[in-house]
């Protein structure tokens, strides 16, 4: 019997730590690293029953080839030395034809390692390739911290301990970030006030502020409006640390109590209590989820929230700490070549890929660590153009998804307990070791060897793009100013804590939080935060997308689907309203399609709203899933996916 050191791997706050028990070469068991200072030897329900993902008789265990047409999943199996032969082929060709800029390589977060992320990146570095920004998530807000602070990286959650006020600001910490949770739970039995301002309902604790979906940025104004002109801000604090607070002052007289009240659906008397409690209840911590940026002002609400710690003695929000001095250029290969040959790299709206196929200008997608039939807006858009005859598409995962469906060769990814990695964390400061623990199931590779194996047969210089993983792990450690430990220490450890950037630099233009962001009209967005209310839809209900408790974006909806039910939350008025009740079949419809759902009458979500789950495989939903409803339009921030800025009528079938 061994035990190993593991790592999650997926698209969550809080990338637990964990420990694997393997006896006769098989994994028995997952359990929390106690050690952990955040996730602190317990599992989310998702990873504890990991053991069921990694030996499901659904996994992919050899190379496919298409045999059929596009969408039946009618492949033959295939050896990798074919399937590299083929790919290869296939890229020259397109190469040769249409220029390296047709060839796009469409990943994202379904794996977080920094080897399975990063490394393959080196390939498309070196050829030239189109390239994807990461818009379909945390862009727009990122953006936005970036207009504010210079960067984005925010508070320490180990802050949360010692903090009097926590706000959690657009986030469902039961289901996004239940170690974040738990910390507030211990923090609320200290004697700390909780809110949580989100238009559903989740958890019992703290107060609950049931705020009008895209109107965050307006009670931010709010809040600072009143506390500007009650003279409850600390005056010297702001003069210290920044930069246009008259210009702001100004901006914000336009934002009193009532008119705050009547646009985000909240008493005067909560408004009144929350800004209050920001002043008198010290010291804050105000967590700002990603759900609040995907609609179309979303980056505009962001950056206005962050103003607010600096009016009361704060220096930043928490948002994302993915923003360190590490050197991931190191792993993506940017140092193999020219800055020139990079600054003419193409960079590809990952949220857009639709109109990007029916535009013709891909002629070869490469699609691993990501679903974009399940994931992307605009999905019927999407499906019609993976259709395409003139597309070859290869894709990398751990089942048959809904992307692979549409490919011309599928490869099989291992699961995080077959391969090595290390991992930073977007919430905490804590880098952790992913050690290989079982040999990989069937013929499955890890994204890392499927690239190194793939330049070989593309004739690249694979010694240099690809050295031996632990080489490329020790020198990355040894370049990046926030490590201080190394390879070894992690092995025997587990995981160790980066060193945390100063929460009082700037690099702005100003070197202070810029309340009028210089950098923000550089890049043609108005310096000064405002208001901007969306033209009026057509269709009388928002939808709002988000993930089920059970899975991570897409993944592990094929392991809970008889736990899973599709369905849409509206509220009981207005259910009954529409004559709709609990487990009545109705169809959701827009401009864009129509999708049938139960129904789930409940208190718990506002007038107005309705919510389902967006992640769910359209495969295992009648060939549909809630993103066919999502438009493909993006905001000025990042260029940033508007999920959130989605109507519909809703009615009983």
């Amino acid at each position: 019997m061994k035990k190993f050191f593991n790592t999650c791997p997926r698209d969550c706050y809080d990338t637990c730590a964990m420990i694997t028990t393997v006896e006769d070469y098989k994994a028995i068991k997952l359990q929390g690293n106690p050690k952990h200072p955040i996730t602190q030897g317990f599992l989310c329900w998702k990873i504890q029953n990991g053991l069921k993902f990694v030996y499901s008789p659904e996994r992919l265990k050899c190379p496919l080839k298409r045999v059929g047409k596009k969408g039946t999943d009618s492949f033959k199996e295939i050896t990798w030395e074919e399937a590299y032969r083929e790919i290869a082929h296939q890229m020259e060709n397109v190469q040769s034809r249409h220029g390296a800029e047709a060839i796009l390589p469409f990943h994202y977060y379904g794996h977080m390692g920094l080897l399975n992320k990063q490394l393959p990146q080196r390939i498309f570095t070196t050829l030239g390739t189109s390239n994807c920004s990461p818009t379909v998530c945390s862009n727009a807000g990122r953006t936005a911290m970036q207009y504010v602070y210079g960067g984005f990286w925010g508070l320490d959650p180990e802050e949360i301990h010692s903090s009097k006020l926590i706000i959690f600001w657009g986030l469902n910490g039961p289901w996004s970030n239940l170690h974040g949770y738990n910390m507030v739970k211990q923090a609320v039995r200290n004697g700390a006030k909780f809110y949580v301002i989100d238009p559903l309902k989740t958890g019992q604790l703290g107060k609950h502020l049931a705020i009008k979906p895209n109107t965050d940025g307006v009670l931010a104004l709010g809040i600072a409006n009143y506390l500007i002109s009650n003279n409850m801000y600390d005056e010297e604090h702001v003069e210290k640390y920044t930069h246009g607070f008259e210009q702001f002052r100004e901006i914000t007289e336009d934002f009193g109590l009532e008119r705050v009240s009547r646009i985000t659906d909240l008493s005067v008397e909560d408004i009144r209590e929350l800004a209050e409690d920001l002043y008198r209840i010290r010291p804050s911590f105000i967590h700002l989820g990603f759900g609040i940026q995907k609609h179309f002002y979303g980056g505009e609400a962001a950056r206005t929230i962050a103003l607010l710690p600096p009016l009361v003695g704060g220096f930043r929000v928490h948002y994302s700490n993915t923003d360190r001095e590490i050197d991931l250029a190191f792993l993506q290969g940017k140092h193999l070549i020219s800055p020139k040959t990079l600054k003419t790299q193409k960079m590809r709206n990952m949220a857009q890929l639709g109109k990007l196929l029916e535009a013709e200008e891909i002629k070869f997608l490469f699609v691993f660590n990501t679903n974009p039939l399940v994931n992307l807006p605009n999905q019927a858009l999407v499906r019609k153009g993976m259709e395409s005859e003139d597309l070859f598409t290869v894709v990398h995962d751990i089942f048959l998804n809904d992307t692979c469906s549409y490919a011309d060769i599928v490869l099989p990814a291992p699961s995080f307990l077959e391969s090595f990695d290390i991992h930073i964390c977007y919430y905490h400061n804590y880098l952790s070791i992913n050690q290989k623990a079982i040999e990989p199931l069937g013929e499955s590779k890890p994204n890392y060897q499927v690239f190194r194996e793939l330049s070989e047969a593309l004739g690249l210089n694979t010694k240099e793009l690809f050295p031996p993983e632990c080489e490329v792990a020790e020198e990355f450690l040894s370049r990046s100013k926030a490590v201080d430990f190394t390879l070894k220490e992690l092995k025997q450890k587990g995981f160790c804590k980066m060193k945390p950037r100063p929460q009082d630099e700037y690099l702005t233009p100003s070197g202070k939080i810029e309340m009028y962001s210089q950098l923000a009209e550089k890049a043609n967005i108005p310096p000064l935060p405002g208001y901007y209310e969306e033209e009026k839809s057509t269709y009388p209900f928002q939808f709002l997308t988000v993930n089920h408790k059970r899975i991570t974006r897409s993944q592990f909806h094929n392991i809970w689907k008889k736990e899973i039910e599709p369905i849409v939350l509206i509220n009981d008025e207005d259910a009954r309203k529409k004559g709709i009740k609990e487990g009545d079949w109705v169809v959701l419809k827009n401009d864009q399609d129509t999708l049938n759902m139960k129904a789930r009458p409940t208190k718990d979500i506002k007038q107005g709203v309705t919510l389902a789950y967006g992640g769910l495989w359209s495969k295992l939903c009648e060939g549909k899933g809630a993103n066919t409803l999502t438009p493909d339009i993006v905001q000025d921030f990042g260029g940033n996916a508007t999920y959130n800025s989605t109507y519909i009528e809703i009615e009983k079938l």
